[in-house]
């Protein structure tokens, strides 16, 4: 199966754990990822999401000059780049997280989304179900050709006999 290498995003929108929650409202703005991760030494310790923003715009008690820590979600659930994709996928579903930093050797190196996580194997599961029909198909014309083979060589037998 699949590495999350595979399908990771590798130019991901970060922050330090000084920036201002404005300084991850303007670059959530400027990139279509959906979220910046926080670093701290490379490492990430928390990510902000578009979602965070919506959670925390509706009980109206953030300032954009805030720090970032006060909407991020942390800690972070990680995965790395040689994780499979089927054991991604028991993360995602015990987690319920949209988005997911990929971490090697402590440092962020990459993000991967719930989305891609499904594509991958949904795509992955189709070609299967292709090859699946490829191979029937080809053995019902097996199966006819020895049929119709088997007819001619039953009734040469009869007529030699």
């Amino acid at each position: 199966m699949a590495k999350i290498r595979k399908i990771m995003l590798t130019n991901v929108a970060t922050l330090n754990t000084e920036a201002k929650i404005g300084d991850a409202a303007k670059l959530l703005a400027e990139n279509d990822m959906g979220c910046v991760v926080v670093l701290e030494n490379k490492a990430p310790v928390g990510i902000v999401t578009e979602l965070d923003f919506v959670r925390n715009l509706n009980s109206k008690n953030i300032n954009l000059k805030d720090p970032i820590e006060k909407i991020m979600t942390s800690p972070v659930t990680f995965m790395t780049p040689t994780m499979k994709l089927d054991e991604a996928l028991k993360i995602v579903d015990t987690k319920k997280f949209r988005k997911y930093p990929v971490v090697e050797n402590q440092e962020l190196v990459g993000l991967v989304t719930k989305k891609d996580i499904i594509n991958f194997i949904s795509d992955n599961l189709r070609l299967h179900r292709n090859i699946q029909n490829v191979v029937l198909v080809l053995f019902v014309l097996f199966e006819f050709f020895v049929f119709v083979l088997s007819s001619y060589v039953y009734k040469f037998l009869h007529l030699g006999a």
